[in-house]
Formats: C-alpha cells, structure tokens, sequence
C-alpha cells in the first residue's frame, strides 16, 4: 500500500492521507489538519493594551497575500476554490495544488480526479454520483500555464497561439456542433471522467459528467479529437482508456473499449521489491493532462495508442514485499518513465537495479520512534506530477534507488502528515552517490525560500511559517501547531497582534506612519503531538528597525544551531559536555556590512525554569555540560548586527537527554476516566477501514486548553509500533474545569498499518492534556493498557441431523486468525484448546460439554451422545493475542 501524503504538491495535483493507507490516483484526501484551511479575515477592533487576547490587525491565508499586496509572485498566487466536501483546493506558489478535505465517513468520495486543461487545474471527488460530486476549477499563473503553455502551442502549429487557436475554435463551435457521447464499455463504471482535445490545436472541451453510470456528453463542432476516459474504484485497478476519432456533420458516439486496455508498470530486477504507489496519467501538447491512475499495489491499465506530441507518464515507488509503516522497506525504487509518441501493446518497462541511481538517506527521529513517508514527483519539463511515496525508517536509513537523469521534488514526512520538511530538488547520475540525513534536531526556525515577513509601503505583513526546519537547513512545518505574533514599536504602541493561528495564517498592520522606526516582534510557536518529543516551544524575539519601503523584505536576523552529538532520536545517549553550533546571518543586508553574530548561548534542563550561561567562542559555537539527569535540554541563543538588529530565540526541549523520560503533571491539570474502544479490545481484521475511538477526562482549575493520545506497542523511549489518530483529539467543555478530550483511530489497514502479526497484544495509550491558562500540564506515558488482537474465526457442524436420541453426534469444526502479514485472510491456529459447548431448546444459556484442541490445520472434531433438541457450538477464549470467538450454534433435532 502507497503512503500517499498531502503537504506540499509541486507541479502536481492533490494527494491524501487516510490513516496510514493512501492511494495515488484514486486520491484519499487529507485529514483536515493536513493542509492549511482558509482562516476568515479577522479585522482589530481592540487594542493589546486591553489585556485580553485582543486581535489588532488583519488576519489572512498566507496565499492572500501575493496578489492582494502587489508583490508581484508572493508567497501564493491567492487562488483557492471550495470542493463542495467541508473541503478546499490552493494553489501555492504557482506550481503546487493542495487539497484539503474531510473524508470523515466517506472514504470513496474523499478520492479525487485531477487534470490541467487549457491553463486551469480541476479537482474533482471520484466514486461520488456527479450531482454529489462538486469540481474545484483553479487558473492556472501564466509562468505555469499561461506563456509557456501558448509558446509550446505556437510551435506546433507554426502560426497560431493557443488563445487565438481558442477564439477561433470558440466561434467555430458556436456556429455549428454536434452532440457526442463518450461512452466505457465493457466495464463496471462507478466512477469516471472524460477529457477531449482538438488533435490539431490541442484547445480542451469541457465534459460535463451528468448522471452516474459510464457515460456523458460534449458538444463538439467539427474536426478530429483525442480523448482519454479515466475511471478507478479504491483499491481496485484504475484505467487510463484514449480514443481518436472524427466529428462530421452530425451526432456520434465514441466507445472507450475497457478490454483493449493492457497493464502498465515500470519493473526490476529485484524480486523481493514490489510496487507501493503509482501515479500514472496522460500529458498532451500545450502542457494539459488526464489523470491520475494508480493506487498502491492496485494495477494500472491503459489503452495503447500512437500519437504524436502525446506521452504516457508513469512514476512508481517500489519497496520490500510485506513492509508496512510499522516495519518499513530497508530499500525505496523511485522509478520514473514516458512512452511519448506511442504506447505498445505491453506498455511495460524493466529496469535492471545496476542502471539506476544509488544512494543512503538516513531519518532521524524527533525525539521518539514514530511513522514517516518519503514522497515525490519527477519533473518532465511541464506542469504535471503528483507526489507519491512510502514509509521509510526512522532514526534508522533507506537504501533509495532512482531513475537516472530524473530530476525529482521530495517530501519528508512525520506521523500523520501534519509535520513536514520540503527537501531540495534532487537528480542523480547512475552509480553510487552520496547520501544524506534528514530530520536532524534541533527542529528550529528558517526564513522561507522566497522571503518572509515584509514591509510592504505602510503595512508590515508577518508570516513565519518554517519553524520545525531541521538543523541542515530543510524547511519544515506543523500544521497542528499554534502561533502568535505581536508587533510593537519603541514608542509602545502595538501595532499587530493575534493568537491561535496556525502555519499558514499571515497578520498584517493597519496602516504605519512611513518614519523609520524600531519594532520588537514576538513570535510564539507551541506544539503538543504524538508524533514528536522535540521542540515544543519556540519563541523569536526579534528587534528591527523598518522603515517606507515597496515589498522588502524585514531585516530580521537568523541562527542555526546544530548539536553534532545527537544520535539518531536526537538524545546525547550519555552526560557530559556537548558541542552546540551556531551561526546568525541577517535578511536582505549584505554580511559585511550587517557583521551578524552570536552574543550568547545558554542551556536549561528544566524547560526554561533556570538557564545556565555558556562561552561563546569567535565562530558562534559553545560547549555546555548536560547531567545524567536530563531529559530534555532546551537552547536559547541571541545574536545581533551593526544595523540595530538583535534576536533571541529559545527552543524548548531542543533534544534528548540520557535520562529516561518520564511521566509529568505541572500545577492541578490531571486526567481520568480512559477509555479504548469502549472499554472493550481493540480486533482487527485484515480488511481496510476499521476504526475505533478513545477518549479522557481532564480537569483544571483554569479549565482545559487542549489535549491527546495515541497508541504504541513496546517502550516509550524507543516504541516498536505507534498508531496515531487519525484526527487531532477533540476536546468538548463539560464545565468551567473538565473536558472530554476524544479522538478517532481511523482508516486502519492491519497489513499496512502493522504489517506484523507479533504486534498483537498488549499496547499502551500515552495521553496528555494542557490547562487553559497554560499553567499547568499533565503526560501520562501509560494512561490504560489496550489488547490490539487478532480478529479470529469458528466454525461448528454437529452431523447426523436429525439424529435418534441416545446415538452419537460428531461436532467438526475450524479456528483460524487473521494474518496481518503478507498472505492475508485467515488461516489455521493450531495446538489451541476450545470448548464444546450445547444450548438446549428454548433456553439462552450454553454450558459446555468437553474441550478439545485443534490439529495441524486448526481442525476441531469430537463426538456426544444426542439427548435432547439443541444447539452444538465450539467456543474459543481470547489469549494474548487472538481474539476470543463463539461459533454459530448447529442445531440439532433428536428424535
């Protein structure tokens, strides 16, 4: 199964997360924390020195800002369109697409189709009736689908461009056309889309779906077309189905033959690796495409065609047959591949692992063992893509195979997705290469590429997303994190202030006065979640000085810090003196003239309680002594430059310590009343889509801020498994001083979720929650106990039937468990003691009679003298690790 995550989608279309199971093609949408919603604009009505929690200035989407403000780029081109879900589309800086959804109760709709088609991006729910079924339709910027996109057209024709190509064909159209219908046969068509072009011009025609079933209609004037029909169902195989034909001068149908469609792939010479995600689709001259097909392990079809300027683009991630998420491949193919011009009858490419790119990625982990993925999407020159993935190590390596010559984008990601780190592009020769670590704590501020907070005329725009960026310099994000920002200048005056935003929230000033003035900004960042230990808090105190200015950006001041001891948790594993690196610049000055540097370094070990002053040395860097004592030491640095420029940041809990991290409670905040499933054991099956909820009682005096949970199985410290809700824990206010913090475990597929059947059994809820006045907090690492067991199976046969009362009956039945490995499905569990038991006629209660052990192949069989009319059952206890399980009773009639 893929592991197929929504963050950042570079010239691609949308992705999703569903629990830990995802699709590529068939999209399952991202939980709603996954990508940034749009936060309304909120306008100050009061005023800081209220002492409330007051708003001053406006508070935006950061994609808002590019146009609105006039920067001429921005940080997003401020498009977004609803789905119609609870769901949104963006489009973020001029080459990604994000999808946002709510597949809450709704798995199949939160799948979607995409395709770019004459400069727009369209983004609709599949598996949905068409009524149901709302197309998000974006522009698409000119540098992406504008210019180049008429330049490309103009040189195939040779004398027009696409909007004059457009125009004609428009009035073309209107002056005469014919309705066509566009009809899958041979098919279960529960699901579909239809894209149509003018083979001359490549101008796209717009396919309304209509009514569910396997067909729609287009008006079309007259003239030759290529179109591609795209239907796909979860976890069933996807079809990418083209046809050519001709419009005359009257109506038609056009049939999509599933049957001439042939399996693509991209292979090797590795026989333990098979396919964990796929994304396959359709591009066409002028840059729009049709798709996209492919899921995880699901196959891909396709109907082979010759057609000039037309390629079949296919991109896989091949891992180790029966990994999972919990038990990730140790090796990752990122195999990429275009049929351009024709697709053969076995549109089927192998590759031998020695022709292919090497290299080893090492994963930190962010204070504790939790899920990741690795994601991209390779870039052919055009505005397509989509990024697929697979789970990877953690504080461990993968050995990453790649298409040579291939540039790819890539994607880190933690837990559920919320927490990222955009990597740089990577293109690889073949051969062996160097590698490289990911995810190194501290996890810290950066400036994000393209400039952040700016002065912009009489305004000063705030948006400091990167604060989880890893100490090499990959940026990073957590969109479960809460920020705040206020801005004030040397006279006192605040002139922004806002609380409770997240990543992707931006605040602006009303308007300044355009003197040069000094401004403090204080920005705070706090995160609770299971997925990291690390960087809790992170606050930036930054003082500047700004004055009049078009779109420059503000002169703040950078540090980057790095602790070369830290293993692969980010723990020093022993007490001693460590090593803290540290370097400053300042933004948009040049480094001579700013002559940036550290002014000082400190430590603490008791989250900021007390702090202990280190040496500064000439290069920044400075030695502290951390004691066996320490869980967590938290970093504070300062630096400051010739231009009136000063910073202090403090990340709290920047890395581990040696000692063993224990339970908390800070002031009164507690918690009480865990329940898992009810109070009942966690069974699963082998089958998708299972869930289960778990909830707590917290109280505080102050009231209750917030809180969560999740699963492992092993140690705290070094967790063999974890699963995560699916959603961040919802608490509801019971009263001034308690809440229900509840949460959802969702999407759960044993095979890819566990992947491994010793991961039955006993499992710990770790559960944590935070008082209202942020005063007061409580962690407890093993708040309840939770049997995670194996679904089983019993079968029993009481024969002959009827029977003469006193002669013997022979009772045959079989136990098996579900297997949550690579087989699948249910098979014999021998050596184990069940009962037989009987329920006479008329009566509720079953006794039991004699036990009896299943053989080799999880057979039960014994025999009992026939006495009465009755039920005959087998019943199975639950151990450790199976689920307990009561066949249905065989009723026998005695004469």
């Amino acid at each position: 199964m893929s592991v197929f995550h929504a963050r950042r989608f570079r010239r691609c279309t949308a992705a999703g997360l569903c629990g830990a199971a995802l699709t590529a093609s068939a999209l399952l949408a991202p939980t709603p924390t996954l990508a940034a919603t749009a936060t309304a604009t909120a306008t100050a009505t009061a005023s800081a020195s209220d002492g409330g929690r007051a708003t001053v200035g406006v508070v935006s989407p950061a994609e808002n800002q590019g146009e609105s403000e006039g920067r001429g780029g921005g940080l997003r081109t401020g498009q977004s369109a609803e789905m119609g879900d609870d769901g949104r589309v963006e489009l973020v800086d001029g080459r990604d697409v994000r999808v946002t959804a709510d597949a809450r109760g709704d798995a199949r709709g939160a799948r979607y189709s995409v395709a770019s088609l004459n400069g727009t991006v369209s983004v609709r729910p599949a598996g949905k009736p068409a009524s149901d079924a709302a197309t998000a339709t974006l522009p698409l910027p000119k540098e992406a689908g504008g210019t180049r996109r008429a330049a490309t057209t103009a040189a195939a024709t040779g004398t027009t461009t696409r909007a004059t190509t457009a125009a004609a064909t428009s009035a073309k159209a209107a002056a005469a056309s014919y309705t066509v219908k566009l009809r899958i046969t041979n098919a279960d068509v529960r699901s579909k889309q239809f894209y149509v072009w003018d083979r001359k011009t490549w101008t796209s025609y717009s396919v309304p779906l209509g009514d569910p079933g396997d067909s729609a209609t287009v008006k079309l004037p007259p003239g030759d077309y290529f179109a591609v029909a795209l239907h796909n169902e979860w976890m069933e195989p996807s079809y990418l189905l083209t046809s050519s034909f001709t419009v005359g001068s009257a109506a038609k149908t056009v049939s999509f033959d599933e049957r001439a469609a042939k399996e693509t792939a991209i292979r090797t010479d590795d026989t333990t690796a098979t396919r964990e995600a796929s994304a396959v689709w359709i591009s066409v001259p002028g840059g729009d495409l049709a798709g996209f097909a492919g899921s995880g392990a699901d196959k891909v079809y396709v109907t082979p065609f010759t057609r000039s300027g037309v390629s079949l683009r296919v991109h896989e991630v091949l891992g180790k047959k029966g990994a999972s998420a919990s038990v990730p491949s140790p090796y990752r193919y990122d195999l990429t591949h275009s049929f351009t011009g024709s697709v053969p009858a076995s549109p089927v490419k192998t590759v031998g692992a020695s022709s292919l790119a090497k290299t080893v990625t090492k994963v930190a982990a962010p204070g504790t063992r939790t899920t990741a993925s690795l994601q991209s999407v390779p870039s052919f020159g055009e505005w397509t893509g989509v990024y697929i993935g697979s789970a990877v190590p953690v504080a461990g390596s993968v050995t990453e195979y790649a298409t040579a010559g291939i540039t790819y984008s890539r994607l880190l990601s933690y837990g559920t997705g919320e927490a990222s780190l955009s990597l740089p592009d990577r293109r690889l020769s073949a051969g062996t290469g160097a590698g490289e670590t990911l995810g190194t704590a501290p996890a810290q501020p950066l400036r994000r590429e393209g400039g952040g907070s700016q002065r912009n005329f009489d305004k000063i725009w705030l948006y400091e997303p990167n604060t989880f960026s890893d100490a090499a310099g990959h940026p990073g994000t957590d969109s479960r994190a809460t920020y705040s920002y206020k801005l004030t200048s040397s006279d006192g005056v605040t002139h922004a202030q806002a609380d409770g935003l997240d990543a992707y929230d931006t605040l602006s000033t009303p308007n300044l006065q355009s003197l040069t003035r000094t401004y403090t900004l204080d920005q705070r960042v706090h995160r609770r979640v299971p997925y990291s230990r690390l960087s809790t808090d992170v606050r930036n105190e930054w003082t500047f000085r700004s004055e009049y200015a078009e779109g420059r950006e503000l002169p703040l001041i950078d540090t980057r810090l790095s602790v070369p001891a830290l293993n692969g948790f980010g723990r020093v594993t022993a007490a001693g003196s460590v090593r803290i690196e540290a370097g400053a610049t300042t933004r948009g000055t040049d480094a001579t003239v700013a002559n940036t540097r550290v002014t000082g370094l400190a430590h603490s070990t008791d989250d900021g309680a007390t702090w202990t002053d280190a040496t500064v040395a000439a290069d920044g860097s400075a030695t502290v002594d951390v004691p066996a004592t320490a869980s967590f030491v938290s970093l504070r640095v300062t630096a400051a430059d010739d231009q009136g420029g000063v910073l202090r940041r403090t990340i709290t809990r920047a890395f581990a310590g040696p000692a063993p991290q224990g339970d908390e409670t800070v002031g009164a905040t507690r918690i009480s009343n865990v329940v898992v499933n009810g109070g009942k054991a966690v069974e699963l099956t082998d089958a998708p889509l299972q869930e289960f909820t778990a909830k707590f009682t917290a109280t505080d005096p102050s009231g209750i801020a917030g809180g969560d949970m999740y699963l492992y199985k092993g140690s705290y410290d070094t967790p063999d498994a974890v699963l995560h809700g699916s959603w961040s824990a919802t608490c509801t206010k019971v009263n001034a001083t308690t809440s229900t913090c509840e949460t959802q475990f969702a999407y759960i597929q044993p095979r890819w979720t566990l992947g491994r059947n010793a991961l039955a059994g006993t499992w710990k809820l770790a559960a944590w929650a935070e008082s209202a006045d942020g005063k007061g907090h409580v962690d407890v690492h093993a708040a309840r106990t939770v049997p995670v067991l194996r679904d089983a199976k019993l079968t029993a046969n009481a024969a002959p039937e009827p029977v003469t009362k006193g002669k013997t009956l022979t009772i045959t039945g079989k136990l098996t468990r579900v297997d949550w490995e690579t087989r699948g499905g249910y098979h014999a569990f021998t050596g184990q003691k069940a009962t037989l038991q009987f329920r006479k006629k008329g009566t509720s209660a079953y006794t039991t009679v004699k036990t009896v052990t299943t053989d080799g192949s999880g057979n039960l069989k014994t025999t009992a003298k026939a006495s009465t009319d009755g039920y005959w059952r087998y019943s199975f206890a639950a151990t450790s690790t199976t689920a307990s399980v009561n066949a249905t009773g065989d009723y026998v009639d005695v004469r």
